[in-house]
């Protein structure tokens, strides 16, 4: 079996999340490229916006794929080379793409990316959950998810500033570069500070803390399909929004071009951020129970979005200010379907496999927020498009309280 190790002083182990974090945003800005100047690849007719989705569907539906033996690679293999790994491969995708736009090139390209990214994220969440001290894992854990949003940030920043779409690419390529050479270096040195997790060994650990239990017996004993099914189209709204929201207001308002619109929803990344605060309020200070959360913040966010039904009908500002009230609560709830969720299965050996199959989940929801809503953009109005995403938390908020009872039997 596989040595597990961590680290036993507090300031290392932040040390440890810090560039970890930084790491992973600057990943996830790469994989947001595409979606993020996808307004001015329409504008300037150099594709469609289905041509765009499509590309970026590609991505998530061959890294959903993967992420699932991604899950299982990291309980068994080191999450620092899978990582390495990753880097790499996505350095390569990135250039490619930089110095040729061919459509089939660069849709090999970024299918190439999603393949060898496949123990990106699950090596980073089980080094985050499980090689930093006791005292940090938990809140190191909730903290990384700002990483995403971050990621998500920088990407339409820099789509929304520079003068050429494809020079998203290059900034990619050295991002990505300088992060694998500083990672190398950085885990030479970090390794040398860990300890052995016998050495802290508690001997109230029970076999079957020590032991990898059967993973099919555990979905189905704790409702685990049923809150992929959610996690799914949470994805599927939270990241539709953001990815067509630029083209949305772009083709709903005259007054606002492909580089304003970029710049403009680009706030909804703040807001995004700010759900993971409430995240932690309502686990805090209302309840830990899953199940309990997703209920109570699905049917709030069903009020903004249906404000957001009226596109086009009213000024452009109420509808970002549905938009944003949305994405908050959306992703407020991201942690209780992905983060929170896996550490539940941590005791039983199975948190890099779980946390890789709701990836896995999470980015076929992607795959519909990409080319889903840009193919049904294209066929009906925008405002449909939103009666969509308001149609989809009701059925989350139903899920999850058909499921409360069967979640609550097994985290108890």
């Amino acid at each position: 079996m596989k040595e597990r190790k961590h680290l036993e002083s507090k300031s290392l182990s932040i040390l440890l999340f810090a560039f970890i974090f930084m790491l992973y945003a600057v990943v996830y800005m790469t994989k947001s490229m595409f979606s993020s100047a996808m307004a001015t690849i329409v504008e300037e007719g150099f594709m469609t916006k289905s041509q765009t989705g499509f590309i970026n569907a590609m991505f998530w539906l061959v890294y959903a794929v993967f992420q699932i033996i991604g899950g299982f690679a990291v309980d068994k293999f080191s999450p620092h080379k899978l990582i390495m790994i990753g880097l790499g491969g996505a350095v390569i995708a990135n250039a490619i793409i930089y110095c040729n736009q061919s459509y089939p090139v660069i849709i090999a390209a970024w299918t190439f990316n999603a393949i060898i990214q496949f123990g990106l994220w699950p090596g980073v969440f089980k080094i985050v959950s499980t090689q930093t001290s006791p005292g940090v894992r938990g809140i190191a854990v909730f903290w990384l998810l700002f990483s995403t949003s971050v990621g998500l940030g920088l990407s339409m920043l820099v789509a929304s500033f520079v003068s050429d779409w494809r020079q998203n690419f290059l900034i990619s390529v050295v991002s990505l570069l300088l992060f694998l050479l500083l990672y190398i270096v950085f885990y030479r040195f970090i390794d040398r500070k860990m300890v052995s997790d016998e050495v802290s060994e508690n001997p109230k650990e029970t076999k079957l803390d020590k032991e990898k239990q059967p993973i099919l017996p555990l979905m189905m004993s704790s409702g685990l399909i049923a809150f992929m099914a959610v996690c799914l189209l949470r994805t599927a709204i939270d990241n539709g929004i953001k990815m067509m929201t630029p083209v949305m207001l772009m083709e709903s308002y005259e007054a606002l071009p492909a580089a304003i619109s970029t710049r403009i929803s680009s706030i909804l990344v703040v807001f995004s951020a700010a759900g993971i605060l409430i995240s932690g309020l309502v686990r805090s200070k209302i309840t830990p129970n899953e199940a309990k959360a997703q209920i109570l913040l699905y049917g709030i966010s069903i009020i903004p979005l249906a404000v957001v039904c009226f596109v086009g009908s009213v000024h452009y500002l109420v509808v970002l200010i549905a938009l944003s009230l949305s994405v908050m609560i959306i992703h407020s709830e991201s942690p209780f379907s992905q983060s929170f969720l896996a550490l539940r299965f941590d005791k039983y050996g199975r948190i890099g496999t779980v946390s890789g199959i709701l990836n896995a989940t999470a980015s076929i929801g992607n795959v519909i927020a990409s080319y889903g809503f840009a193919k049904m953009a294209e066929m009906v109005p925008w405002s449909t498009v939103s009666v969509s995403w308001t149609a989809a938390a009701l059925i989350c908020t139903g899920i999850c309280a058909v499921m409360l009872p069967r979640w609550t039997r097994f985290i108890k």
